[in-house]
């Protein structure tokens, strides 16, 4: 099966995503290459061994936990989809590639629009109780971290623009991976900073990313040192390391740490620590497999923190937190977790925001920061 290919140019990418609305489609920013890759038309779907070869590329996604119950939900996640067209954006140049019959796709202006919205839960109650649990089971020392989360539902005034709320994200967000999945009506999307892994040839690299703070208009740069020379963010961050540390040297003989920095996003800083491998004889999906979910979304030691959010979370993850990634046919490619996310379903949005907690976390200060990582998604409305 060869896809066939012409060069385009189109003013704005999401004209492609426009052109097949009420197809399956999917749409993935890399910053780090400033690449986009978007698909539509639901092609084939594939098993976990499966070769790709022949598919130009894939979309991926799991859920955060294997089973759901939320209605919401239905649908979405543990698929591995080969789509019928692409659009490649790369290097200033566009590329369609096609199976059978080539499309005209006409230039559309993406119209930004302001949402009026109201919050239709009010959660801080539940969020401290959640954090209760939590803070309760550091103390007796059943875990020393876990990342509870919230859910916030918000009713719009009409049915929510994707294509607004899209191009504002890529543009408040150069510096995170933005993703689109839309399916049956629902989209999910977001603007996330973390990778979970990528795969080129053989060379692996993951992400830690744990430790925020959030970002002032006057002297950002001290913000940024206070993080980094804080005990307590440290902490939760070298939590984190030291989980990605301990899963790769199962699977490689080298492993090298990076020095810790910081990311710096449109509203936090994150401390940041790249971790490199190398891995001649795994699939990149074996790897999503065995790093999810990392610390710095579930918690340590993990089975304790699952069990506790399985438990005590009122709402059903999805795809938050979850990997969502690109493959090529040769299975390199990148996964993302997916955070600062959203699924969008007609005028309602459901906006997803956690949070580590370790001894020392103030239920104030985390829930602040929370509300700090909504702003992604209800700035973009």
């Amino acid at each position: 099966m060869k896809y066939k290919e012409k060069k385009i140019k189109l003013d704005n990418p999401l004209s492609f995503w426009n052109y097949f609305k009420n197809e399956e489609r999917f749409l993935f920013y890399n910053p780090l290459k400033k690449e986009y890759i978007l698909g539509a038309k639901r092609l084939k779907t594939f098993s976990m061994k499966e070769n790709l070869k022949d598919y130009l590329y894939t979309f991926s996604s799991m859920r955060f936990f294997d089973s759901i119950k939320d209605e919401k939900w239905a649908g979405f996640g543990n698929e591995t989809i080969a789509f019928e067209y692409y659009l490649v954006e790369k290097d200033g140049q566009q590329t369609l590639y096609y199976l059978k019959d080539f499309i005209e796709i006409e230039n559309r202006e993406v119209k930004i629009c302001k949402h009026s919205y109201k919050y239709a839960t009010e959660d801080e109650q539940d969020w401290k109780e959640l954090f209760s649990v939590a803070n309760n089971s550091i103390s007796r020392k059943e875990v020393n971290k876990v990342v509870i989360s919230r859910e916030i539902k918000i009713e719009c005034d009409r049915v929510v623009n994707v294509d607004s709320l899209l191009e504002n994200l890529l543009k408040k967000n150069p510096n995170s991976f933005v993703f689109s999945y839309f399916k049956e009506g629902k989209t999910f999307l977001g603007a996330t900073p973390e990778i979970l892994v990528q795969k080129e040839k053989d060379n692996i690299l993951s992400y830690a990313l744990a430790g925020t703070i959030e970002r002032r208009e006057k002297n950002d740069e001290l913000q940024k040192t206070r993080l980094l020379n804080d005990p307590k963010n440290r902490y939760e961050h070298e939590i984190v390391i030291d989980s990605i540390v301990n899963v790769v040297k199962k699977f490689t003989e080298e492993t090298i740490v990076d020095e810790t920095t910081t990311l710096t996003l449109k509203n936090v800083h994150h401390l940041y620590t790249p971790i490199y491998t190398k891995d001649k004889s795994s699939t990149l999906l074996e790897w999503v497999r065995r790093l999810h979910p990392t610390p710095a979304v579930g918690g340590n030691p993990a089975n304790k923190a699952l069990e506790l959010i399985k438990r005590h979370e009122k709402h059903e993850r999805g795809l938050y937190g979850a990997p969502i990634g690109i493959m090529d046919q040769n299975g390199d490619g990148v996964f993302v977790v997916g955070i600062r996310s959203a699924l969008i379903e007609q005028n309602t949005v459901y906006a997803y925001a956690g949070c580590g907690i370790v001894d020392e976390s103030d239920y104030e200060i985390e829930y602040i920061e929370t509300k700090n990582k909504l702003r992604t998604i209800i700035e973009s409305l």
